[in-house]
């Protein structure tokens, strides 16, 4: 099993955005380990509201890589092609959401740092920025931008740590993967379904509607049992 911590930064949040900026590292040994980044080419023009929050402009990525023509791409698909393996993220969701738009589906299961935070810190708030400050994750003499794919790497790696303080991974993932067992959609005008019910009795009726979904807590359950069933 591999403990992998992820963000992404895209060109904006609509069904034609791409990634622009990834980060992940390895989780091992409590330590956050073998961090690799990119920046890439979306292929199509960061929208402004993105660009005030991640600070990425067009001429900074026009003369990247498109992220599918990269090692990167190659690399996540690997990572997120065996159920064993676990991704960490802050909302992880939504990044998963936005690099199956890329043509990575995934497989693995995920610790939400941010649906941990609320059931084990009992927090209402839950931006990364504010529970780093809340829970002390920083140190005053550091550097950490947050809104970049590697600074929330390290932010969302040390709010898990501060999680693993309450809970183990196996409980933390227990937690993050609860509500999409729960998840359900309609086939063919039917009554609601699980997706996971779906999936075990005939998982190819769930293709046409990955077309569909926008909800990405939805279409990460439909990957996620999809791919393993």
């Amino acid at each position: 099993m591999e403990i992998i911590v992820l963000d992404t930064e895209m060109s904006g949040s609509t069904q034609e955005d791409r990634v622009i900026s990834i980060a992940v590292a390895e989780y091992k040994n409590n330590e956050l380990t073998n961090m690799k980044k990119g920046l890439f080419n979306p292929g199509v023009p960061i929208k402004q509201g993105a660009y005030w929050v991640h600070k990425i402009s067009n001429d900074r990525v026009k003369k990247k890589p498109i992220f599918k023509n990269t090692e990167f791409f190659t690399l996540l698909e690997t990572l997120f092609s065996s159920q064993e393996n676990v991704i960490v993220g802050h909302a992880v969701y939504n990044d998963l959401f936005m690099l199956a738009r890329e043509g990575i589906l995934c497989k693995a299961k995920i610790i939400d740092t941010q649906q941990c935070a609320v059931k084990i810190l009992k927090t209402t708030k839950t931006a990364l920025n504010f529970l780093a400050k809340e829970l002390n994750l920083i140190n005053e003499n550091e550097e950490i931008k947050f809104h970049t794919a590697e600074g929330d790497v390290c932010v969302t790696f040390r709010l898990f740590q501060e999680l693993l303080k309450h809970n183990t991974v196996a409980e933390l993932i227990e937690i993050s993967m609860e509500p999409f067992y729960n998840l359900s959609i309609s086939i063919d005008r039917k009554k609601k379904q699980t997706i996971q019910a779906i999936c075990e009795k005939d998982k190819n009726k769930l293709l046409p509607y990955f077309k569909t979904v926008k909800d990405p807590r939805t279409f990460y359950a439909m990957m996620f049992f999809y791919g393993n069933c």
